[in-house]
Parts: C-alpha cells; structure tokens; sequence
C-alpha cells in the first residue's frame, strides 16, 4: 500500500517538473510562427510607373533632332517633344511641347505644316530664343483646330542668320488627331485627372498623355514623383535631354 502511494507521489512530482519545460520550449515555435506570418504580410502595392505603348510599333521614324554640332547656336540641343513615328492626339486643339537646352539670342520660329499645302497652318516668329528648358505652345492661343486624320509636321527652329536658312538648328515631329477607341473612352469616363497621363500613354495617346501631365505639373510644380514620371515618360522615346531637364525642373513655360 505505502509502495504504491509513494509510486503515485513520484509520478505526480515528475508530471509537475516536466509540463512547465514542453510549454517553454513551446513558446520558440510559436513566436517564430508570429514572426513567420509578419514576413509573409504582403506589402503596400507600389505605383506603376508611366508606360508608353506606340501604335505605330515599326513604322519609320519621323521625328528629326537638332543641335550638337558645329559650335555656337549648333551646339544647341533642341528637340520635340514627340516620338520617333507619328504622335496622336484626340484633341481638336492640343499642346505642342518643345525642349531647349540653352538660351540663344537668335530668333525663333515654330510651323505648322500638311503635306502639299503651299501655306502653313500655323507659323509663329518671336523674336529670340531666350527661353531655355520644356516650353509649350497652346494651339487654343492661336485659334489652331486639327482636323481628324490628318498628318501635321510641326517644325521649332532657331535662326542664327535669317539670310542663310542653311544654318537653322532645326527639329520637327508629327502629330495627328484620331477618334478615341471605344476601350479608350470607356476608361477616361469615370477617370481623375491624375489618371489621365497614365491611360493616355498605355493607350498610346502621345500628346494628350504629356499635356494631361504638364498640367498636372502645372498644378502641383514641387511634386517630384511627376517630374520624375514626366521624365520616365520622356526617356521611353528617347528624347533623354528633355528628360534629365523634366527630373530637376519646375513647370513648362508658355510661348508667346
């Protein structure tokens, strides 16, 4: 009898003893368990960057860049804002954008041109050059209207000798006004205007993605995520100049 009870002693003392030590080297499992979990929480979704998606993919690039060569005025980098191969538009009157590096004390002259018309539609001389960086021209100032289907060439030069075109530091794109798609349409109807750059550009609409985030530039001057989306927008046409001005600056200027 007194075996047995000291038997039943013993095991209540182990059971007392050997509990307390499985829940403490429990505890590590669980914690890396916690810890485990927390790793694996998926993490705030990241902003897609500015895609632009070309129509037009193999067709002939058009798009011609002046400067950098020569010296004076020539080392001048001008460039349109464009792609290589015709730009679109939706617009009847959008914005034309333009980059120049540096001032120049020459004059300056942007056309507006349809192939085999003798006059242009658009022609605007000023009388220097003195503004540097993205400049814009709105062709609402100009009571300008593009008609659908039609191929314009828009030309920026700068005029070192008026009696000498040669030595013009010339680039030119080209831009043409389109019907939206149906699927475009449909995503610009409920869309905020800081969604605006972004379909436009992925529905390749050039001109109306860039002007849609000029604007909103023009808004918000100090927001450095729409710099540096201008400046990604840019960059995917090549144009990498402009690009690296858009990054650091503040917004466009207007031309006269």
């Amino acid at each position: 009898m007194k075996a047995n009870l000291m038997k039943h002693c013993l095991a209540i003392a182990l059971f007392i003893m050997i509990v307390p030590c499985l829940l403490h080297s429990a505890e590590p499992s669980v914690v890396a368990s916690n810890k485990q979990s927390q790793a694996t929480k998926p993490s705030s979704p990241v902003r897609i960057k500015i895609v632009f998606k070309p129509p037009l993919r193999g067709a002939p690039a058009v798009r011609i860049d002046g400067g950098s060569r020569g010296s004076g005025v020539s080392l001048i980098c001008l460039n349109v804002l464009a792609p290589d191969q015709t730009g679109f538009t939706t617009q009847e009157q959008p914005s034309l954008f333009w980059y120049q590096s540096e001032p120049a004390d020459v004059p300056f002259e942007i056309t507006l041109i349809v192939d085999k018309q003798p006059q242009p539609v658009l022609q605007v001389k000023l009388p220097d050059a003195k503004k540097a960086g993205i400049q814009r021209l709105r062709l609402s100032d100009h009571n300008v209207k593009l008609s659908t289907g039609v191929e314009y060439e828009w030309v920026v030069a700068l005029v070192p000798d008026p009696e000498s075109r040669s030595k013009d530091v010339v680039a030119s794109g080209f831009i043409k006004r389109v019907e939206p798609a149906a699927g475009l349409s449909a995503r610009l109807a409920n869309a905020s205007k800081t969604e605006l750059p972004y379909i436009y550009a992925d529905e390749g609409i050039w001109y109306d993605a860039l002007e849609a985030l000029s604007n909103e530039l023009e808004t918000r001057p100090d927001d450095q995520s729409l710099r540096a989306e201008q400046a990604t927008l840019l960059a995917q046409v090549g144009l990498t100049n402009a690009a690296a001005f858009a990054a650091s600056s503040k917004t466009p200027r207007t031309s006269p």
